[in-house]
């Protein structure tokens, strides 16, 4: 059954994120178009069937958005919340340039401490498509990272060389924070990832778990050596935190996908004690398709790979475990709509569930499931101006 939630907002909004607070509580954050250009970061949490007023995180002419790159919140252990943006940054003319900002709050986003930068080096270029896990010592945040081909073309420059943006590769970085949301180190998981794809992150037993769309290259090339006007595959791979390493990363499964370029869509996850779900869109061998596989090994192996869209899929896809790991709601963009289904790890599943409308590029359509249910989160449109919709799915 789905209930329709009245919004926190009747606002134009755009690009909604959410993250759980406890039973039925969570936390929904979105972006708000400014009258004269950019954009104000905002959120509300929801409390049993009440929402909180609308708060006010960040804004301005510089505040990045695209609508496949959230910004959202995290939960601090003790009940703080860590705040994450981007802000445009062209510098040396690179149009994706972005620069990653993190606040905290201690009030439950009433007020927020003074932006900082989660991570040391000043090179412009790429640092978006963020997800974050929760650690025993605060949060693990994760994302998509140009320093490799920032470096590459600021040697370039130096040397008078014309900009060449085929250059260089992004790779994935993870930063820790503590319990006050200050960053304390990290690295690179991943030096050659493809560009352009959302991020997700969940927690095993054995340890937190990322997956995010990887590019195979020739064996031996470096990450200053790759090209982005070459064909390679780029499949959905996974890694996880054990020990305080990562683990090599892996394939979910084998699409071998060949794309000259980035596929602007990324996979979703979501765990619990062993149990993985892992959601994602692919071209492989043709018409697209929304593919969802399951893991009983806290992501060691997987099962054989489920199509669960209808012919038309957009992708843009959201998964969340039930309780008991047996099966998963997964969800994605189709023919203008947004859509849900149940299915399990044995393969069955239910039919597909409409949502409500949600306008092309519309983007990433967020879940969270409990005990009971789960409450989802969406941009519709009307009359030409896009807003966020809320809606609630009972099991």
């Amino acid at each position: 059954m789905v209930h329709e939630l009245p919004p926190p907002t009747r606002d134009a909004s755009l690009v909604p994120q959410m993250a759980s607070l406890g039973p039925q509580r969570f936390v929904l954050s979105w972006q708000t178009p400014l009258p004269d250009g950019g954009y104000q970061f905002m959120m509300a949490i929801r409390d049993g069937d009440q929402w909180s007023e609308v708060r006010r995180i960040a804004g301005g002419p510089n505040l990045s958005m695209f609508s496949a790159d959230l910004p959202g919140i995290a939960a601090l252990p003790g009940g703080g919340l860590l705040a994450y943006w981007e802000l445009k940054d062209a510098r040396d003319g690179d149009r994706y340039g972005t620069a990653i900002q993190t606040s905290a709050s201690w009030d439950e986003g009433k007020t927020w401490s003074a932006p900082l930068r989660p991570y040391a080096d000043a090179l412009a270029g790429q640092h978006s498509f963020l997800s974050w896990f929760p650690s025993k010592s605060g949060i693990g945040l994760v994302w998509l990272d140009a320093q490799q081909q920032a470096e590459v073309q600021s040697i370039l420059m130096k040397k008078g060389t014309k900009r060449d943006d085929s250059l260089g590769a992004i790779g994935l970085r993870y930063t820790a924070f503590d319990a006050k949301g200050a960053p304390t180190g990290g690295s690179f998981i991943d030096p050659i990832t493809c560009e352009c794809c959302p991020t997700g992150a969940a927690v095993t037993d054995r340890g937190p778990v990322v997956v995010y769309r990887g590019r195979k290259d020739p064996q031996g090339t470096k990450s200053s050596e790759v090209r982005h006007d070459l064909p390679t595959i780029r499949d959905i791979y996974i890694t996880r935190l054990e020990s305080g390493r990562w683990t090599t990363p892996h394939l979910v499964h084998q699409d071998n996908w060949v794309i000259n370029g980035c596929p602007d869509n990324g996979p979703a996850v979501d765990a619990a004690a062993d149990d993985v779900v892992v959601a994602w869109w692919t071209r492989s061998g043709g018409p697209p398709k929304v593919q969802v596989a399951f893991s009983r090994t806290a992501g060691d192996t997987f099962g054989s790979a489920k199509r669960i869209d209808q012919g038309k899929a957009e992708g843009q896809v959201t998964v969340a475990l039930l309780p008991g790991g047996d099966a998963a709601v997964a969800g994605w963009l189709e023919d203008g709509r947004t859509w849900a289904r149940f299915v399990s790890v044995s393969g069955d599943m239910g039919p597909p569930i409409q949502l409500g409308v949600a306008p092309r590029h519309s983007r990433l359509p967020r879940w969270i499931a409990d005990q009971k249910g789960l409450a989802a989160a969406w941009t519709t449109q009307n009359l030409g101006v896009r807003r966020i919709k809320v809606s609630r799915i009972d099991f």
